[in-house]
């Protein structure tokens, strides 16, 4: 296999953990497009995952069939487009139809002992606790929810995209003081740790507590043998892209979504 080869199956790998780690209520298979739908809830459980080619299909004719599906749902039709996607002319395509591009998001990558060697332990004061739960956590996506999501309608849909999960999980929460200080979830499948809903409460920002949640699900994940973890994050996300800079990450790749 020669290295774009390589690299087109490590993205698509990536992507492919990343759509179990994050699953649509309702999924709908088109060629090799999976059509995902969950409410209108996120972007990534709302759009076409178009990885795998469509098998000879008239591409005019499925673009319009996902169209269908998605007025059908009163949703409008969106797509998460990675240098994966096919055909491999799908993006131009899709903006010559009128689909603007949004949401554009880097994909990022680490070895775990990166990890352990950019995050020492941590001396935060006053002490600290880190609890992890390997099953789904209301505490933990209460906690979660107040810093990200306080005044969502659609947590009850959060909360059953997360308990679809089928994928080993790890609900990490650290406390300070008996407060509830920071967050995140690890998803393990294979060799990899996928990290998603990372969130600091605002009176415990930049005292290291998303570092150690971070330290915390790699020391998980490599006691199940996982060797890499990786992440998505927003371009226009500063202070997330500096967090995850410190902890070793590098972007391997970025997707963006075209939606009408």
């Amino acid at each position: 296999m020669d290295e774009q080869a390589a690299r087109l199956a490590l993205i698509r790998n990536l992507e492919t953990l990343a759509t179990n780690a994050w699953p649509a209520a309702e999924v709908s298979y088109l060629g090799g497009w999976r059509l995902r739908f969950t409410d209108g809830v996120t972007r990534r459980a709302n759009s076409v995952w178009p990885n795998q080619p469509l098998a000879g299909a008239d591409l005019d004719e499925t673009l319009a069939e996902v169209e269908a599906f998605y007025a059908a749902r009163r949703e409008p039709p969106r797509y998460q487009l990675s240098p994966a996607s096919a055909p491999a002319d799908l993006d131009a395509r899709l903006a010559a139809r009128g689909y603007r591009s949004v949401a554009r998001t880097a994909v990022q990558a680490v070895a775990l002992p990166t990890i352990f060697q950019q995050t020492k332990p941590l001396r935060l004061l006053p002490t600290f606790e880190v609890e992890l739960s390997e099953g789904y956590d209301e505490a933990w996506f209460v906690a979660y929810a107040a810093v990200e999501h306080a005044d969502d309608a659609g947590l009850p849909i959060r909360r059953a995209i997360l308990q679809r999960i089928a994928a080993q999980t790890a609900y990490a929460s650290l406390r300070i003081d008996g407060s509830m200080a920071a967050v995140g979830l690890g998803v393990l499948e294979g060799a990899w740790l996928g990290v998603f809903c990372m969130a600091t409460a605002p009176a415990f920002r930049r005292r290291g507590a998303a570092a150690a949640i971070l330290r915390t699900l790699a020391i998980w994940a490599q006691l199940y043998d996982a060797h890499h973890a990786y992440l998505q994050v927003m371009d226009d996300n500063a202070p997330a892209r500096a967090l995850y800079a410190g902890a070793g990450f590098q972007t391997l790749y970025h997707y963006h979504y075209r939606e009408k």
